[in-house]
């Protein structure tokens, strides 16, 4: 009886860690220093392209929303820092959007746990889900880390303006919109 309990108490202290070795793993990585250089400079590129289904399963290309300054956000929703800043991206839309801005929330999620965490917020932007898929994209636009939350600011002409690691804020977001005039 004994050994039994010793086993059992030996079972669950081991899984007990590694759960909290995933965990601790998971919340470094969501939660990486806030900076605005990416290991591999993309500032001045063309962004790139890339084809995403929205929340109701059509297809949607960046290209869309040329002509505008974009602010693509990769997030997901079980990343705290992600949700967050989406309050800031909702009053921004709301603020900029009739002067050619548009925040893309890119969500690197589960189709069915996306829908299930937009019937909590009301989202005024765009969402497309990116699934795993999605990381790979954010290493294009300059995430050599998968960090999360990441953010890319992307001008009127396509170029990549600014590229924000971990949680981004409204002040930075309109600081940003200043240096494109937009006002």
């Amino acid at each position: 009886m004994k050994t039994i309990i010793i086993a059992v108490i030996a079972i669950a202290a081991a899984a007990g860690g590694f759960f909290l070795q995933q965990n601790l793993i998971s919340e470094k990585i969501v939660t990486k220093p806030h900076t605005s250089r990416p290991t591999v400079s993309v500032v001045g590129q063309i962004r790139p392209d890339f084809t995403l289904p929205d929340i109701e399963g059509t297809q949607r290309n960046v290209k869309e929303w040329d002509g505008k300054i974009k602010l693509i956000n990769f997030w997901a929703t079980w990343c705290p820092p992600c949700l967050r800043e989406m309050p800031a991206f909702i009053e921004m839309q709301e603020q900029f959007a009739e002067k050619d801005f548009v925040v893309l929330g890119i969500a690197v999620d589960r189709k069915d746990a996306v829908e299930t965490f937009l019937e909590t917020m009301d989202i005024n932007y765009p969402i497309l889900i990116g699934d795993a898929a999605a990381l790979e994209l954010t290493s294009l636009y300059g995430n050599r880390l998968g960090v999360l939350p990441f953010s890319v600011f992307v001008g009127k002409d396509n170029k990549i303006i600014s590229v924000h690691n971990g949680e981004i804020t409204a002040e930075t977001i309109k600081s940003i919109l200043l240096s494109q005039n937009v006002k």
